[in-house]
Parts: C-alpha cells; structure tokens; sequence
C-alpha cells in the first residue's frame, strides 16, 4: 500500500514539474508569432473588389503590416489603395482573453483578441490568417 501511495505522489508531482517547465500561453503565442508571415484575402471572381492583408511578426519585436485592396464598377469606375503601418507588437493576457497589443511608429496604440481557429488559422481581432513560420522577412 505504501509503494503505490509513493508512486502516485511521484506521478503527481512530476506532471506538476512537467507543467511548471512548460511554456506559459503568453510564450507558446509570442514564440508562433515571432518570425512569421500572416496573410488574408478577401474577395472572389463573383465580386468586384478585394483586399488582401500581409502581418509581418519581426523576432525583434516590431511588426510591419500592409493592407492592399482594389475595386471596380464594371461602367463607372475603380480603384486600388495601400496602407502600410509598422510598430511594436506583443502578446498579453486579461483575464481568460489573449491580446495581441502593437504601438504604431506614430504612437497609436491598441489591442486585438487572439486565438487559433480549429482550421490551424490565426484570428486577430476577427480576421483569419494563414501563417507561414519563418516567412516574416526581417
């Protein structure tokens, strides 16, 4: 009886030694994101604009994100536009929720909620990427 009280505490007390040595949410996010490339592309043949959004996650710390969209009224008009914004990104927690928190070169701060989709895509604020680890270009 002994033996198997001992080995049960053994168990227990190694898998609590297990969880202590595991990176915490906060690293295993900033670990994921560091060097990665997250694209999204919305649009299709059937409409007549899209945009397509490139996040830039820097080993440094800084971010580089890219917003390029185009339409066209078959008629009329059309028109295409770029929008480039770089800064300082990290990940926090409150609460239960994990933010993805950046400072723009300007100043400006803010913070979206993360999570990882059942599909493997990274949700930022409501939008789904597709990341490319090791893909980030700088």
């Amino acid at each position: 009886m002994k033996l198997s009280k001992y080995f049960a505490l053994s168990l227990t007390l190694s898998s609590l030694g297990a969880q202590a040595a595991a990176p915490s949410i906060l690293d295993q996010w900033h670990q994921g994101l560091s060097g990665a490339k997250l694209t999204a592309y919305d649009g299709s043949v059937t409409r007549n604009n899209s945009t397509l959004t490139v996040i830039r996650f820097c080993h440094d710390g800084r971010y580089h994100y890219t917003k390029e969209g185009g339409w066209y009224v078959p008629g009329t008009a059309g028109g295409a536009s770029k929008n480039h914004i770089s800064g300082q990104w990290n990940v926090q927690q409150q609460g239960f929720q994990t933010l993805l928190v950046y400072q723009t070169d300007g100043g400006e701060q803010g913070a979206f909620p993360i999570y990882l989709q059942n599909n493997g895509r990274v949700n930022i604020g409501g939008s789904a990427y597709a990341v490319e680890k090791g893909n980030a270009g700088c």
